[in-house]
């Protein structure tokens, strides 16, 4: 079964390993310790026959359910997690059962969101919600609702739920972001930079936002602002594989390929796998198809998930460019299948993109039209739909001019 992420899910994911505790003596505890330390090193899969020993000793424990539900959410086993969290629900009225049942509801909805039925994931989001408040969690819960609203092209819903957070306490990095992502589809680049730098000015290492900030100053020709971010990235000291990668990616942005290979190698030999994914990327850049569509295809194979999506909208692109058309259409297929993340929605662009090198016009315009219905104020795609209008009309005037030589 795959695996799917957005920016929400990956917060989810990370919020709930901050939950689990070791349970301590007995068997039943050194079962559930064991499993809490897999999940804990990324050994998802071999934390769940711990899991499932320690239900055996114990089956009264709510929270090794909700954490086994976690780790099955992590490998993809999303109908089995639904169960699991079910088994954890607790029908009485005091701060514990309280507590247990706002995560198993929201582990609920992290599940149905796996299986792309969002509107169990916000039916189960609410109830969720239902359950006291707590704050730190709460906004957990309202992002990842945001954030299905903003891949559904619930475009105002998310953007009133990410009001309402930030106008809270305890505002997040990750709301900020989020909302200037947001404001990035529908075209306002003013507010994304002023979401980007707040993200920025709650968590200096937040990198994501630093390269959405690059992204946004290149696109508006403001290129010392970018160069200024990039700058910023480079102060940072490294402390870990992950930063070290995220140095990698700065030399990418710089255009300085050979070091941001030698960071990124440096980093995916010390267990960051996603710094495969932006090796891939740099080849790409380079203008090495094939090479970077085999990198990006490693980085699956590794049983990444994190970035799994964007991986597939990378190797379509890849093979677009190769004129494998096939292989891009396979790979967009499998992107999608994923669920439309931010990720899906670049896979939508490749999708106009590689009905336009098929010679398939009409298909492309009906494809971008459904896309900037859904994701109004994307004027890259604007422009893609007046070409394919105008391409649409040259040929037919072509075929008229023939017919009438005819």
């Amino acid at each position: 079964m795959g695996h799917k992420t957005c920016q929400a899910f990956a917060a989810a994911l990370l919020f709930f390993c901050m939950l689990f505790s070791f349970a301590g003596c007995g068997k039943a505890g050194k079962e559930y310790d064991k499993a809490v330390e897999l999940m804990e090193s990324g050994k998802y899969s071999d934390s769940l026959e711990h899991f499932q020993n320690a239900i055996k000793e114990n089956n009264e424990k709510a929270e090794y359910y909700i954490a086994y539900g976690m780790a099955l959410n992590q490998t993809g086993s999303y109908k089995e997690a639904v169960k699991q969290f079910g088994m954890a629900y607790q029908d009485t009225d005091n701060q514990i059962s309280r507590q247990n049942n706002k995560r198993l509801y929201f582990g609920q909805a992290v599940s149905y969101y796996g299986m792309n039925d969002n509107e169990k994931a916000l039916e189960a989001c609410g109830k969720a919600l239902e359950y006291g408040e707590e704050p730190s969690v709460d906004i957990n819960i309202k992002n990842f609702q945001a954030d299905i609203h903003m891949l559904m092209g619930n475009t105002g819903k998310a953007m009133e739920i990410y009001n309402e957070i930030i106008k809270g306490d305890n505002v997040s990095a990750d709301t900020y972001k989020a909302r200037g992502r947001l404001h990035e589809m529908l075209g306002d680049d003013t507010q994304a930079v002023k979401d980007y730098l707040d993200a920025a000015g709650q968590d200096n290492r937040c990198y994501d936002a630093y390269f959405a900030l690059y992204n946004v100053y290149t696109r508006m020709g403001d290129n010392e602002k970018a160069e200024e971010i990039l700058n910023k990235v480079a102060d940072i000291k490294a402390k870990t594989a992950e930063e070290v990668m995220q140095k990698g990616r700065m030399y990418y942005y710089k255009g300085d390929y050979k070091n941001a290979v030698a960071e990124l190698q440096k980093a995916a030999k010390d267990g960051c796998n996603e710094a495969l994914y932006y090796i891939g990327a740099v080849y790409m850049a380079e203008g090495d198809y094939k090479q970077a569509a085999g990198q990006f295809n490693l980085y699956i194979v590794k049983g990444a998930a994190k970035k799994a999506p964007d991986t597939y909208n990378q190797m379509a692109g890849c093979y677009i460019e190769l004129g494998d058309f096939e292989s891009a259409s396979g790979c967009i297929d499998k992107g999608m299948s994923l669920g439309i993340s931010s990720a899906g929605i670049q896979l939508l662009k490749n999708r106009v993109i590689l009905y336009e090198r098929m010679g398939k016009y009409k298909k492309a315009k009906k494809s971008a039209n459904l896309y900037l219905k859904k994701f109004p104020g994307d004027k890259d795609m604007e422009k893609e739909l007046i070409f394919i209008k105008t391409r649409i009309k040259t040929l037919q005037l072509a075929q008229n001019n023939k017919k009438k030589q005819q």
